[in-house]
């Protein structure tokens, strides 16, 4: 197995980050802060400030943690359990609703458009609301952050099969939550 020049890349800043340079921890936060910040939008509602808050604690809590973590490679899916963790950390103690999608992940998913049919993008918004969170989260790895299997499993703390099963039966409820609302 090869590794291109930007994982290794991104490696050896996570080393780098390990021994104390600020200057690589910058440039992971500048690489990964986006997607962060997106996940935790897309799975919380909070006001803008909130979110902003909680997305500096789960940086910090990445700062924090970076010494512990083994493996460089997997520095992109540990990120993302940290943030998962944070998330319904804070989903827990707020006991708020889970936000639905927007249209950046719905356009991900694929959709059938050869049959001529139009999409309504607020009805598969509101059949992605019926969704469980673990459902709309591996969904969400998935389609919108583009992680793989194995990926989704490190970051949520599942097994390769349990993510295979929420992608499988978060589809099929998505897809029956559709054709309900076509009747």
């Amino acid at each position: 197995m090869s590794v291109n020049p930007d994982q290794l890349y991104e490696q050896t800043l996570v080393l780098q980050s390990q021994l104390g340079d600020e200057a690589a921890f910058a440039e992971l936060l500048e690489r990964h802060g986006p997607r962060i910040l997106l996940f935790t939008q897309r799975m919380m509602q909070s006001s803008p400030s909130d979110i902003a808050d909680l997305t500096q604690e789960i940086w910090l809590a990445i700062f924090r943690g970076l010494p512990g973590l083994l493996d460089a490679r997997s520095f992109r899916s540990w990120a993302f359990r940290i943030a998962r963790d944070r998330i319904y950390r804070e989903y827990r103690r707020r006991k708020a609703a889970l936000l639905p999608l927007d249209e950046t992940v719905l356009e991900t998913l694929e959709i059938d458009e050869d049959d001529g049919k139009t999409v309504d993008v607020e009805a598969l918004r509101q059949c992605l609301l019926e969704l469980g969170p673990a459902h709309r989260e591996a969904l969400i790895l998935r389609f919108l952050e583009d992680m793989n299997y194995e990926q989704i499993a490190r970051a949520t703390g599942a097994t390769v099969g349990t993510v295979r099963s929420r992608l499988h039966y978060g589809k099929r409820a998505l897809r029956a939550a559709w054709e309900r609302r076509q009747l």
